[in-house]
């Protein structure tokens, strides 16, 4: 029972109530854009007028993944970063800006999360919907009754108050397992959300643990964990498995040096590697 009961007190049942409700509406947006966005980009890259429109739509998913992270992240308590863990569109020259999104895993991943939105959206909807009409409808159905509002259940016609009391323990039963119910499908939700948009590829790892060197000079691993994840909060990649693996990695390919000062090994980059190989 107190298992039940403890999906009113976690606010997570209410973010994913939310989340849900709003699937709907941001998988019809999203997967209408991206669609079309797509379907005339190609039809018109014949002319190169479709260039830019493909452009702008992969600009598009970028801007629609980072909310929804943010959505997954604050309703969900999904791990995650709350941002992309890196940018392309904010490095290099113009070409090669536009080479890095398109060939960025990242971009991809987020293009079939948009596009697979909507269909979660539909079924977050309406797991949303029946649940509400499911815990309320006993109690509101005795005052429409009253008003005058019948309902029918096959051929049975509901239109006096003790028949109206038939749906009463249905909604008293909802409305105990309702919340767990909702509970349970923001969990689904977060980890779909996590498998697409919280992922970091090895290349993408590194140039945020570069990144973070450059800013802090020499720190440990678990200095550089804890700067990664206040710059892009938490996430499946950003963990200490990762973090020391890619230390080791960019170690060993003379990126990085590193030393130890007592039981702790420090790391900091090359002074004799010029900043766009690090």
């Amino acid at each position: 029972m107190s298992w039940l009961l403890g999906a009113f007190s976690d606010r997570r049942t209410y973010g994913s109530l939310v989340y849900s409700l709003l699937g709907l509406p941001i998988g019809i947006f999203g997967f209408t854009i991206v669609v079309t966005g797509f379907a005339l980009g190609l039809g018109l890259a014949i002319t190169l007028l479709g260039i830019p429109v493909l452009v702008a739509t992969l600009i598009f998913v970028r801007a629609m993944a980072s909310i929804e992270r943010r959505l997954a992240w604050s309703l969900l308590d999904a791990t995650m970063p709350r941002r992309p863990p890196m940018s392309p569109l904010s490095q290099g020259f113009l070409w090669g800006r536009l080479r890095d999104l398109v060939s960025a895993r990242q971009t991809w991943r987020e293009i079939g999360f948009i596009l697979l939105r909507l269909p979660l959206g539909v079924v977050a909807f309406t797991i949303a919907i029946t649940l509400i009409g499911l815990m309320f409808g006993g109690f509101v159905m005795p005052i429409l009754v009253v008003v005058g509002v019948e309902s029918q259940i096959g051929s049975w016609i509901i239109d006096t108050i003790p028949e109206s009391f038939f749906y009463l323990p249905i909604s008293l039963l909802f409305l105990l397992v309702g919340p767990r119910i909702l509970l349970g499908w923001g969990q689904v939700s977060g980890r779909i959300a996590t498998s697409f948009l919280g992922v970091m590829d090895r290349r993408e790892l590194k140039r945020a643990v570069t990144e973070t060197l450059v800013r802090t000079g020499e720190a440990d691993a678990f200095s550089i964990l804890s700067e990664m994840e206040l710059r892009l909060g938490r996430g499946p990649s950003v963990n200490p498995t990762r973090v020391e693996a890619t230390l080791m990695a960019l170690e060993s390919t003379g990126q990085v040096q590193a030393h130890r000062e007592g039981s702790t090994t420090m790391y900091r980059l090359r002074d004799d590697k010029p900043l766009g190989q690090r």
